[in-house]
């Protein structure tokens, strides 16, 4: 499998994660839109479409480059205002990660409340980890788990915080919540599980969150 980038020496997350998750190359910056416009369907919505169960999890924002890639088109990697708003309409049966603010009206640039648009159409609004352990996998809804602003905290951060550990989840936590609820589809189901705090890490050079 070629995950490399379409005009780049250098793969960002965007073209990396359309290739794996659409079937073909792009450019830098995109998710699943070719370099003439041209848009790939990405995997998730494939699986959606033949009846599967599907769902993301992630340590960063459930609208970043990784998890988009596998679910929308989106010419701009960073417009996650809307790319927060083509889940809505895709309905899939699982989202969880960071990445709040890019649902709440008042950190929207639009204002849009978007939270109240999923509620509307019969998601489950998750905000915090006792919310989430307590959530039965047996409800017939789409589950989106929201638990905080960006990112989740790097597990060694997590671990010497109480309010942390309190009110956010842990990646093992999110997964085996989702497969609860997606095991139940006679179908089977296909999830992208992304310990993306790990990326920013090394970006970072912190050898201690890494």
């Amino acid at each position: 499998m070629d995950t490399a980038s379409a005009n780049s020496l250098v793969t960002d997350s965007a073209a990396a994660s359309s290739s794996w998750g659409g079937g073909v190359r792009v450019n830098n910056g995109s998710l699943n839109v070719g370099s003439d416009g041209t848009l790939y369907k990405p995997i998730l919505q494939k699986f959606k479409a033949a009846g599967k169960a599907v769902g993301c999890v992630t340590t960063v924002p459930i609208t970043h480059a990784t998890p988009a890639g596998f679910s929308v088109n989106s010419a701009k990697r960073n417009d996650m205002d809307e790319i927060a708003t083509r889940y809505l309409s895709l309905r899939f049966d699982v989202m969880m990660g960071g990445g709040r603010e890019h649902f709440m009206a008042e950190s929207r640039k639009d204002k849009q409340d978007l939270v109240g648009s999923f509620r509307e159409s019969n998601y489950r609004i998750i905000t915090g980890r006792s919310e989430l352990m307590k959530a039965s996998p047996d409800e017939n809804k789409p589950l989106l788990g929201i638990f905080c602003e960006g990112g989740l905290p790097y597990s060694l951060d997590r671990a010497q915080d109480k309010a942390a550990q309190e009110n956010i989840p842990t990646l093992a936590e999110m997964t085996k919540k989702a497969i609860e609820r997606l095991n139940r589809n006679k179908n089977g189901f296909v999830m992208q599980v992304e310990g993306g705090k790990v990326d920013w890490a090394a970006h970072a050079n912190d050898a201690g969150a890494l």
